[in-house]
């Protein structure tokens, strides 16, 4: 769980890692320069091992804490989303079914923070149904193809998740994409899943033109 200022939901998204019908768990958080009492809440809780680094960014602060996780199967959070309570369950069942499989993509249902404005490119069935999602959120994978695939990119502010997932696709490792919802993904002011739309556009043109680039330099 990468984390900076993010108190106000913080305790929230504690709470329903703590509420998985799945253990043992290992809880790796990772304060990101933090300037609020995030860095607090976190010490405060038991059972989380908390890793303090300067403001480097969501990328590099995902990446440190698969640095320092020790489990073969990594799930992410962000500090400000829910994760249903059976998450791991129906993830881990998966795996334990199907060990050619390296990672998994679920659904993930949107909410909106009351008082909060829904940006216009939030389509209304996006928080009235679960949708398919390529993103952090949902993704489960197993330690080895985060090796293979290589860590996010730490150029990225934003849409680094896809970035991985272009190159995961690139690499050919096996995945399953599961029926069932894997994180509530909050709607609100500060986080970057509001980007604009002009800034969506821009980051994803960047990830193909970088996926183009690799495929030119691999037939050389």
């Amino acid at each position: 769980m990468p984390a900076f200022n993010s108190e106000r939901f913080l305790p929230q998204a504690l709470d329903s890692v703590f509420a998985q019908d799945y253990h043992p768990i290992e809880i790796v958080a990772v304060d990101d320069g933090s300037t609020d009492r995030t860095l607090d809440l976190l010490r405060a809780q038991p059972g989380v091992i908390c890793i303090q680094q300067p403001h480097l960014g969501v990328s590099t602060a995902r990446n440190t804490g698969i640095a320092s996780a020790r489990e073969s199967i990594v799930a992410f959070l962000d500090s400000d989303d829910l994760w249903p309570s059976n998450r791991l369950t129906v993830a881990v069942t998966h795996f334990e079914a199907h060990p050619e499989v390296d990672y998994v993509l679920g659904k993930q249902m949107l909410f909106a923070e009351p008082g909060y404005e829904v940006p216009p490119w939030v389509k209304p069935e996006w928080l009235a149904t679960p949708q398919d999602a390529s993103n952090t959120g949902v993704l489960l994978a197993r330690r080895e193809v985060l090796s293979r695939v290589g860590l996010f990119n730490t150029e990225f502010a934003s849409g680094e998740d896809t970035e991985w997932l272009v190159r995961a696709c690139e690499t050919g490792v096996p995945m399953t994409r599961l029926p069932e919802v894997l994180v509530h993904a909050r709607l609100h002011g500060a986080n970057l899943s509001v980007e604009t739309l002009d800034g969506r556009k821009a980051t994803v043109a960047r990830i193909v033109r970088e996926s183009v680039r690799r495929h030119r330099s691999l037939k050389i």
